[in-house]
């Protein structure tokens, strides 16, 4: 009688070496997607960064400007530049001669006392 065993492992044995495989070369892939999305957030986050500091310095340049904007309007008014006043109006900034300057409130007039 001959004897007719095979190196071939059993059908169980496959199925689990395809398993072990199968998550490995999923694990390979989550691990490229994670690498992907890390460097694509770290991308967004030094956008968001530039967007912030673009706003802070904004922010602190609003009051200069306005500074500015006031004493072209004053020295304006003061000289009676039209054509300085045109500038400013073309660029949407209207003078109003009549009202005092900010900060300036007029005086308010005193309540009266009960009798």
């Amino acid at each position: 009688m001959e004897n007719y065993e095979t190196d071939a492992p059993p059908a169980s044995g496959k199925r689990w070496q395809l398993a072990v495989t199968l998550i490995a070369v999923l694990g390979v892939i989550l691990v490229l997607t994670n690498m992907i999305l890390f460097e694509r957030n770290r991308t967004l986050q030094n956008e968001v960064a530039a967007r912030a500091q673009y706003i802070q310095q904004t922010v602190q340049l609003e009051a200069l400007h306005r500074e500015i904007i006031n004493a072209i309007a004053n020295l304006s008014v003061r000289n009676k530049d039209d054509a300085l006043r045109n500038i400013l109006t073309q660029q949407g900034i209207t003078i109003n001669m009549g009202q005092p300057p900010p900060g300036t409130a007029s005086p308010a007039p005193a309540p009266e006392k009960p009798r």
